[in-house]
């Protein structure tokens, strides 16, 4: 698995089968982190994520339904897909697909830890795509209150795309 500097960030994706990408982006998130052990949420400034701004979607905590909301769609994702999720909560994309989106978000906040898996992308033909998933904080108390969500589909490149 891809660890280098990511030793603690739970990784289910063999090196042959991680998108250059990701390990980048994971790389970045480490590189960020801070003595609460997440990165602020300023790090993830838009002109420094160039490489991966298309591929990530921001979820959002939402104490008051225990849920996370979707901030931002990346338009890759939303290419992908053919959905775009913005303004909804995890649990409507569960509820749609029958998943444990918002378990495994939840999951997320709890450990702090970046995750990357191999997901099935129902939508599209693509067939399996890699996620990565990483928590980031934008409060003074180091809370994991948002998680960046990028799926990156092998040899998937959008109208336009890089």
């Amino acid at each position: 698995t891809h660890l280098a500097k990511n030793a603690s960030a739970r990784l289910d994706v063999d090196d042959e089968a991680l998108n250059p990408l990701v390990g980048s982006l994971l790389d970045f998130w480490h590189e960020n982190r801070l003595d609460t052990g997440l990165p602020d949420r300023n790090a993830f400034d838009p002109a420094r994520m160039t490489d991966w701004l298309g591929y990530i979607s921001v979820y959002e905590y939402v104490p008051a339904k225990d849920d996370f909301r979707n901030r931002l769609e990346g338009s890759y994702v939303a290419d992908l897909t053919g959905e775009n999720w913005t303004g909804q909560c995890a649990s409507a994309v569960d509820a749609k697909f029958g998943g444990r989106f918002l378990t495994e978000l939840q999951e997320i906040r709890r450990t702090r830890m970046p995750s990357v898996d191999l997901i099935q992308v129902f939508q599209n033909d693509y067939g399996m795509a890699i996620r990565a998933m990483l928590p980031v904080s934008s409060t003074s108390t180091g809370e994991a209150d948002q998680i960046f969500v990028a799926i990156f589909a092998n040899g998937f490149r959008p109208p336009n795309g890089p």
